[in-house]
């Protein structure tokens, strides 16, 4: 394979965001980057799905985080676990496996749903119809109490997950000291990356991968040349929606418990912030992207000590944000398709 200078460029960039971590922790900087690295490759997966909406097909969706939240609500409810105010404890349930099957097909029909009436709309319009979608799907969520649980959330699940855990997790975390659970979801996590990777490749050097990219520069093109330019759209909604919610689902395992704070706006737009760090269109762009995202939204507290010298948590929560803001204004002046985006592949210009 070859080496350019934007990978080699953003392997050093991620290599330096890990050092990081060891920079500005006297103790425990083992755990902390396997945490890190637990969160990186949950999110780097969504960003991946989202990627799959924007990137290929320029597609704009601000409700990522519905789909990732019908994924893991449709899992958990289908496998033993307590809800409620009451606890309610639901003994019986599916096997995981199958669970989390039809908890993927799930958010990939909401994603044909929500796209059936909104598909044909461009630009901000789309954007505005998905953030409505997500917000409906999170006030659904919190007022169906009896089914979801409500404000209360979901327990008592994790274990339908962890007992398929391996015995070289637990043997790997004794010898480490680190969580033998969070180490299982981090491995669970960057294994489908890998596959979901495998699979996109295949799928973008496709006919059918090439037709997407034509249907995001010009879909008036698409439709002269015969193709249903509405149906490739549904296909990268429902693609990208499934992704979303396998996500989804590692997110939740890997708190334990399922919120209806955990599915909001401002998770989608992490997922956002991850793509455009790692390149818009670029297939192993979030994977980056998400490390280096997490190393400054974990690491804030140790940044903020270097910037302040008696920082509290304010000012601790304003670097956090400041540091991501500036971190993506750079790369829009000086790399404005991403650390490993290229700039034919990025879209500004939503029609």
């Amino acid at each position: 394979m070859k080496i350019t200078f934007k990978s080699s460029l953003t392997i050093l960039i991620t290599i330096f965001s890990i050092f990081l971590v060891f920079l500005l922790n006297d103790e425990g900087e083992i755990p902390i980057l396997f945490n890190l690295l637990t969160f990186a490759g949950i999110y780097g997966l969504a960003a991946i799905g989202l990627n799959v909406h924007f990137g290929l097909t320029g597609l704009l969706n601000f409700g990522h985080a519905a789909f990732m939240g019908l994924g893991a609500y449709v899992t958990v409810l289908l496998i033993p676990h307590a809800a409620g105010r009451e606890g309610v404890v639901i003994t019986t349930g599916l096997p995981f496996f199958l669970a989390l099957l039809i908890g993927i097909i799930s958010a990939a029909l909401f994603g044909l749903l929500l796209g059936l009436p909104a598909i044909r709309l461009r630009g901000d319009y789309l954007a505005i119809v998905t953030i409505a979608a997500a917000e409906i799907f999170r006030l659904l969520v919190r007022d169906l109490e009896s089914v979801t649980g409500g404000v209360y959330g979901i327990i008592n699940f994790s274990n339908s997950l962890q007992q398929y855990r391996s015995g070289f997790i637990d043997n790997f975390a004794s010898a480490n000291d680190l969580n033998p659970s969070q180490i299982w979801i981090a491995f669970l996590s960057w294994t489908s990356i890998i596959l979901v990777l495998l699979l996109l490749r295949r799928l973008t050097n496709s006919p059918w991968g090439r037709a997407l990219r034509a249907v995001r520069e010009d879909e008036d093109a698409v439709r002269a040349l015969g193709k249903n330019a509405v149906w490739l759209k549904l296909q990268s909604f429902m693609l990208g929606a499934g992704i979303a919610g396998l996500s989804g689902v590692f997110l939740a395992f890997n708190y334990g418990t399922i919120q209806v704070s955990t599915f909001v706006p401002i998770l989608t737009f992490y997922v956002w912030a991850i793509m455009i760090l790692g390149g818009v269109g670029s297939l192993t762009g979030p994977i980056f992207g998400s490390i280096i995202f997490w190393v400054i939204i974990s690491e804030t507290n140790g940044i903020a000590q270097l910037i302040f010298e008696n920082a509290n948590g304010q000012q601790i929560a304003g670097v956090r944000f400041v540091l991501v803001g500036l971190l993506i204004m750079l790369l829009m002046i000086f790399r404005p398709s991403g650390l490993m985006g290229k700039k034919e592949e990025l879209l500004l210009d939503v029609k």
